[in-house]
């Protein structure tokens, strides 16, 4: 596939990426209340059971980078579809046990973190300079419209099946145990059509170019990537930056944001339903904020977007923390104005993010990487980002619990300074060959 259909149609395989990666992460979220309400499991277990995607995306990272390597790109994005749609029936035909409904939730999180490492490369190596950062934009947008459509699909769920607290004499036992795997099972669709047109695209030329294979099929001297070579002179630059901006962007608290938004505006003051409320308008702000970097990024250049992000979320996050301690001060009260005010601040960090960091993280991940190095160097630092996404999710209670609200979005914040100051390292790569961006780091 060649020309402009071309680029479209691996622009539209991108997306389809980054919606299985959303649906991935999102799909639980809505299915939870109906696996809690039955009293199956404990609420350790249940823990478990969220928290397995997490794990499985650890797992997969560790190995993403040398399976790219030996198999190709195209392959591992059929084989990360392959695997979800492997792990579907093997969390729903679970019955009620744990340790298979685990070893699917773990499958799951495989497939996001094999995804998540591959599709930005592949779409890195394969689009023109031109429309890059368009095309792992597309898979940032699709993620969050993932997440979205998980939601929207549990609430059409809930309203055939019923709702998850309700009493068994008004929602039986059966319904809520078919309503949670109805979740499940819908989300299969997009990734079934991601598997079959991954079937239709071609090798990115870089991995051929690697192993020695010309687009006939020729085999010449073989130079695959070296996980040994990460730390050599001229590489140890770019991949430093990438792990910093991957280690940054979750230190920020987005992961937690994102996993506890509804009980953060119900402690600023908003009701149960308005937090609701409030945890859609972050999705809202950042689906229409993904827009706009797409249509930036390769306008106004991957470094002006994370400057401005990461300046903007920064303050956002400090404007948070003030507004928890003077709640937990006793300065103000928790009144519905204080949350709404602490919305606000929400909004305008979610909306600072995803015009940066949301979407150009993909893209320095993808580009900064040189071909010798990309796979390992690509799985790395994601290892990093998501042993660190894992970290803080399962102890941000404890940490509020210790020192407060207020005070861990401080912290927060000024890793967001940190965030920033690593930002002003980075070269600028919009309009250039990855060839090129190499070379700046090679002088």
């Amino acid at each position: 596939m060649t020309g402009r259909f071309g680029g479209w149609f691996l622009l539209a395989v991108g997306g389809l990426g980054g919606l299985l990666y959303g649906i991935d992460f999102g799909v639980i979220a809505v299915s939870m209340p109906y696996i809690k309400a039955l009293k199956i499991y404990t609420d350790a277990e249940v823990s478990w059971i969220v928290g397995a995607v997490m794990f499985g995306g650890i797992l997969a990272s560790a190995t993403a980078g040398i399976l790219c390597d030996r198999f190709g790109r195209k392959k591992m994005i059929s084989s990360a579809s392959v695997l979800f749609l492997i792990a579907v029936p093997v969390v729903c035909f679970s019955g009620e046990s744990l340790a298979i409904i685990l070893a699917g939730r773990v499958l799951q999180g495989m497939s996001a973190g094999y995804m998540a490492v591959v599709m930005p490369m592949y779409l890195a190596e394969s689009l023109p300079p031109e429309i890059r950062g368009r095309g792992t934009g597309i898979f940032q947008l699709l993620l969050g419209i993932g997440l979205v459509s998980a939601a929207l699909a549990g609430i059409i769920i809930s309203a055939i099946y019923g709702a998850a607290d309700a009493a068994a004499d008004v929602v039986s036992d059966e319904a809520k145990a078919i309503a949670w795997r109805v979740n499940f099972w819908w989300s299969t669709i997009p990734v079934a059509v991601l598997f079959v047109a991954s079937l239709f695209l071609k090798e990115s030329p870089v991995w051929l170019k690697m192993r020695g294979v010309s687009r006939k099929g020729e085999v010449g001297s073989v130079s695959s990537s070296d996980g040994g070579a990460l730390l050599r002179r001229k590489y140890v630059i770019p991949f430093i930056l990438a792990v910093l901006v991957l280690t940054f962007n979750k230190t920020i608290g987005m992961g937690s944001i994102i996993a506890y938004a509804v009980t953060l505006f119900q402690k600023a003051g908003l009701s149960g339903t308005l937090g609701n409320v409030g945890d859609l308008a972050l999705k809202v702000v950042n689906l229409l904020m993904t827009v706009v970097a797409v249509v930036l990024v390769d306008r106004k250049g991957r470094i002006w977007l994370l400057k401005v992000g990461t300046a903007g979320l920064t303050v956002g996050l400090f404007a948070i923390g003030t507004l928890f301690l003077s709640i937990e001060k006793g300065w103000i009260e928790a009144t519905p104005l204080s949350g709404f005010l602490t919305l606000g601040a929400f909004l305008a960090m979610q909306t600072f993010y995803s015009l940066g960091p949301g979407v150009c993280v993909w893209l320095v991940l993808s580009e900064l990487m040189p071909a010798r190095i990309r796979a390992n160097g690509m799985a790395t630092a994601l290892f990093v980002n998501q042993f660190t996404a894992w970290g803080l999710a399962s102890t941000f209670f404890p940490m509020v619990n210790a020192w407060g609200y207020g005070p861990v979005f401080f912290g927060s914040a000024v890793t967001g300074i940190f965030y920033f100051i690593t930002v002003l390292f980075i070269p600028e790569t919009k309009g250039r060959s990855l060839e090129e961006i190499e070379s700046l780091f090679e002088k």
